[in-house]
């Protein structure tokens, strides 16, 4: 079997304001590798994803933080977007297609207790940049 947890980006960076939500996405990933330790001996694996900024109804309605300038949506998701290193905004399609990467047994059945962070490399790119 395989356990896939949904964290976040700001369990390992995160911005301003969200501190309560940045906690529990951490916390989400130590309860990742306790799982997988405890239920090695049944054969389960358990790993966690980190999304970024991927276009939901949660980023839209987040983006009126103050930490994207834009005068409308539109220009915050562009601003979001210029901080990816590929440009772009995430597709929920494609955290679906990250998660059955890894409950897929074929594909990554030797992967247990990890945090894999997708998000389009914004984590990747040093904030003086």
């Amino acid at each position: 079997g395989a356990i896939v947890n949904v964290s976040s980006v700001h369990a390992v960076v995160t911005s301003t304001n969200i501190a309560a939500y940045a906690a529990s996405k951490g916390g989400m990933l130590a309860l990742t590798r306790a799982v997988a330790i405890e239920f090695a001996p049944d054969n389960i694996r358990c790993n966690a994803i980190l999304p970024g900024a991927v276009d939901t109804p949660m980023l839209r309605a987040g983006l009126g933080r103050g930490h994207v300038h834009g005068d409308n949506i539109l220009d915050r998701l562009d601003n979001l977007a210029r901080k990816t290193v590929n440009g772009r905004v995430g597709r929920p399609d494609e955290i679906a297609q990250t998660i059955f990467f890894l409950i897929d047994e074929a594909q990554s059945s030797f992967i247990t207790g990890q945090a894999l962070i997708v998000d389009g490399g914004a984590t990747a790119r040093l904030s003086t940049e």
